[in-house]
């Protein structure tokens, strides 16, 4: 019996598999399987992984269910004590399993491992992002869950029999099956550590306009369902009830930022509603919740002119939005501020001189507000104290 499976499900993967194929066999660890569920591939994805003879590999095919049934499947033929998920498009670095399953060796109370990833793009190429699990997360907070999902499949393993005893994804959520999956485990009763140290990087994760992740209408509705199911489970703790309401705010948000950047205006417009009207605190203040959310999806690897986002998104705000009425330019200034922030800590002068300053200089300075200032200043001092000290060295 292998150590540890390695959890893959396929659908039309032909454009990456080989690659995370090619990534697992050059593991450092060498006592696993990878078991690979096609699910219902319409391409080559069986042929490819046929073309790698080694007994290590598995393949099964299913017809078309979704992630969630697929990886349930897979776990269903495993023979491993642990499970590590992998993607289709994802790449494990060689350290992966062996730092992984050494930290499940070594600490018998604790039933999933959860490490970090750096994005790529469809070229392999870095995309640089601040992760939420760069802050270390605490997972013995449940709280920590509720408004953020600090596992992704990839870069997890955990004990086989846990993830038998809670029953594994839910089959009919094909967005945010894994962010239920762990607080379910939470709620089991189950401990879940963070990966410290020089090898907490184990993925490379790869962010691509047509992947599941990026489905706009399938994450902003099953994202708040994911929620709203652990909300409703009787072993949810009743005194973080207004927590759970403000996360599920949140997850709303989260999809009007989806919608809108896959320029679906109207429809995200009708998610932000839902949202305020779950927490109306999220327009109260200057900056607010909304205008910080919709600043972070402007500058996101989704979304090619952070402009003109900007713009259409001021235009289909939700009436309940009113206080950010008249804040058009507030926001817009305070977008290329980042991004000016974010060119000179990438010390790259092309993108700051050709790009950014010419939209900064034009803009009317009459427009913008004492606070506005002050934003712009604590941003750049901020990015700038990170990248001096890196110059003296």
């Amino acid at each position: 019996m292998p150590k540890i499976s390695v959890i893959t499900p396929c659908y039309n993967a032909s454009a990456t598999l080989a690659k995370t194929i090619e990534s697992v066999l050059a593991q450092t660890l060498t006592d696993f399987e990878m078991v690979l569920v096609d699910d219902g591939s319409t391409d080559d994805t069986a042929e490819i992984i046929a073309s790698f003879d080694d007994p290590r590999i598995r393949y099964v095919y299913q017809e078309n269910a979704g992630p969630g049934p697929a990886r349930n499947r897979a776990v269903s033929e495993a023979r491993g004590e642990y499970l590590a998920f992998l993607d289709s498009d994802d790449i494990a670095l060689p350290h992966r399993l062996v730092s992984q399953a050494a930290l499940l060796d070594i600490h018998p109370g604790i039933t999933a491992v959860g490490s970090g990833y750096t994005w790529i793009d469809e070229h392999d190429q870095p995309i640089p992002w601040r992760h939420s699990w760069q802050n270390q997360p605490d997972l013995d907070d449940f709280r920590t869950w509720l408004f953020d999902c600090p596992f992704v499949p990839s870069a997890t393993m955990l004990r086989k029999t846990a993830y038998d005893e809670v029953g594994g994804f839910a089959g009919d959520l094909r967005g945010g099956e894994d962010w239920n999956f762990w607080m379910r485990l939470y709620l089991a009763g189950h401990r879940m550590m963070w990966h410290e140290g020089q090898d907490r990087i184990v993925c490379l994760y790869r962010v691509r306009r047509d992947s599941l992740s990026n489905d706009a209408s399938v994450m902003s509705r099953d994202c708040p369902e994911a929620l709203s199911r652990v909300l409703l489970d009787p072993r949810f703790p009743p005194e973080l009830l207004p927590d759970g309401q403000k996360a599920l705010a949140l997850r709303h948000v989260d999809g009007a930022k989806r919608l809108f950047s896959s320029q679906e205006w109207e429809r995200g417009r009708l998610v932000l509603e839902m949202a305020i009207r779950l927490d109306p605190a999220l327009v109260t203040g200057a900056p607010c919740r909304i205008e910080d959310e919709l600043i972070s999806a402007a500058l996101g690897p989704m979304v090619l002119d952070e402009h003109q986002f900007l713009v259409e998104a001021f235009k289909h705000l939700p009436s309940n939005a009113y206080p950010l009425l008249g804040r058009h330019n507030h926001m817009l200034f305070r977008c290329h501020v980042e991004l000016l922030a974010r060119g000179l800590q990438q010390r790259d002068t092309t993108l700051v001189r050709q790009h950014i300053l010419p939209v900064l200089v034009s803009q009317p300075r009459r427009l913008f507000d004492r606070a506005t200032w002050a934003f712009a200043l604590r941003a750049l001092a901020n990015r700038l104290a990170r990248i001096l000290p890196g110059r003296k060295r």
